[in-house]
């Protein structure tokens, strides 16, 4: 009777040693295959967290999607960048970029880290760069560059906008691919002929007939990019251009990114809201304006209604 005891308590012990053993082999699977920790999230109140409800503050993973609702939330990532979203405003995180869906989001130390909105990467040009990103309606998306500068890219990489300090736009991606229109002072340089967009502030190349004339004035042009033609190293694109328009004597220096005309910046925080007369610039099927006021409510884009921001 005590051997069997002894034996029964044996092979007890074991079976609980092996349970054990593949419980903790099933954490430690578990564990290996969760998402990494990029940061931490906090709000003075309650938001949504991958659809559960978090009072305070709670631990960022990699692919996390953050809800708010009356509260703002800011978001400290283990890279240092700082992000804020606003009240009512959704959007998904990941170590290197927001994916913003509703609302609104402000980008602060923002080295290593890129905003994305509508299939538009905003990215900025150094670590201390800050900027606000407002979801519109429609397909419109508002960037302000606070601070510092940063790039605008379309859903296929190319460059639609450059903006400095102070600078906001309402840039709305078009459904359907539409001719590009650039404003600027015309540059003859090495035998090529550059324009830069007073709008967006992005160069281009452009080639086709009456162009000769126009170097040193302000013109308005519109044309097709060539993707299989490679620019100059000063431009991002080349466009082959369909109808130039005459708009007068070019600004001094022959950069249309310091013509201060219709549509145009003056460099700072000045810029011109959309509405008649204003400039739309178009590049890279997106359409482009400059904003008064940082992100005010604008008018028309190519597609859009009159309806103010949401926000």
């Amino acid at each position: 009777m005590k051997l069997q005891t002894i034996e029964s308590a044996l092979a007890a012990m074991m079976s609980l040693i092996m349970t054990l053993a593949a419980g903790e082999a099933g954490m430690s699977g578990l564990v290996s295959g969760a998402a990494p920790v990029i940061g931490t999230v906090m709000a003075k109140g309650s938001f949504r967290l991958d659809k559960a409800t978090v009072t305070g503050n709670a631990t960022l993973f990699e692919g996390a999607t953050i809800e708010t609702k009356d509260a703002r939330s800011r978001m400290e990532l283990s890279s240092g960048a700082r992000v804020s979203l606003g009240a009512e405003s959704k959007a998904r995180f990941y170590g290197d970029r927001m994916i913003l869906e509703k609302g609104e989001g402000k980008l602060e130390k923002a080295d290593g880290f890129r905003f994305e909105a509508r299939g538009l990467t905003i990215q900025p040009e150094t670590g201390s760069a800050s900027a606000r990103v407002v979801m519109g309606n429609g397909a419109r998306v508002e960037v302000a560059a606070l601070s510092g500068s940063f790039r605008v890219l379309n859903a296929r990489g190319l460059l639609v906008a450059n903006l400095t300090s102070g600078r906001a736009l309402a840039l709305e991606p078009q459904a359907v691919e539409t001719a590009s229109k650039l404003t600027g002072t015309l540059r003859l340089v090495s035998g090529h002929y550059l324009l830069t967009d007073e709008t967006t502030n992005v160069t281009a190349e452009l080639a086709g007939a009456g162009l000769s004339k126009e170097v040193g004035s302000r013109i308005e042009v519109t044309g097709a990019m060539d993707p299989t033609a490679t620019p100059v190293t000063d431009a991002s694109q080349f466009i082959q251009v369909s109808a130039v328009k005459h708009l007068g004597k070019g600004a001094a220096g022959g950069s249309g990114a310091a013509a201060a005309g219709k549509g145009g910046a003056a460099g700072g925080s000045t810029g011109v809201g959309i509405g008649t007369g204003a400039t739309i610039a178009i590049i890279g099927g997106v359409a482009a304006a400059a904003t008064l006021g940082g992100l005010a409510a604008a008018g028309k884009l190519p597609g859009q209604g009159s309806s103010s921001v949401s926000r």
